[in-house]
């Protein structure tokens, strides 16, 4: 037969192994939190990344804005240069026609020599 062990050991046995599990328990509970805090970091750090490059767009977006409207009247001028070259060449080819026509006039009235 196995020695009985005495109530007081198996108490103390019990305690030691419920110490060790709470232990375990609380060093596990620790390593969470510690992973979840290095993983905040992280999220903070690339939140911290995307507030910088929104606010690097909103200033380029600026700029760009100016720009665009100092172009603007650059458009609106070719815009009008393009209008009146349109009227010129429509003008030039009322010219050669009424230039072809009295060519044609000129030939009738005097004769080739």
């Amino acid at each position: 037969m196995a020695a009985q062990r005495s109530p007081t050991s198996a108490v103390n046995d019990t305690l030691a192994t419920l110490e060790s599990l709470i232990r375990l328990d609380t060093e596990a509970t620790v390593g969470d939190l510690d992973l979840l805090v290095r993983v905040n970091k992280h999220a903070a750090e690339r939140y911290k990344a995307m507030a910088d490059a929104a606010e690097g767009l909103e200033t380029d977006s600026e700029h760009l804005r100016v720009k665009y409207a100092e172009v603007t009247k650059y458009v609106k001028q070719v815009d009008e240069l393009d209008e009146r070259v349109s009227d010129l060449e429509a003008i030039v080819k009322e010219l050669e026609e009424w230039t072809g026509e009295l060519e044609i006039k000129l030939r009738r009235i005097v004769p080739r020599r």
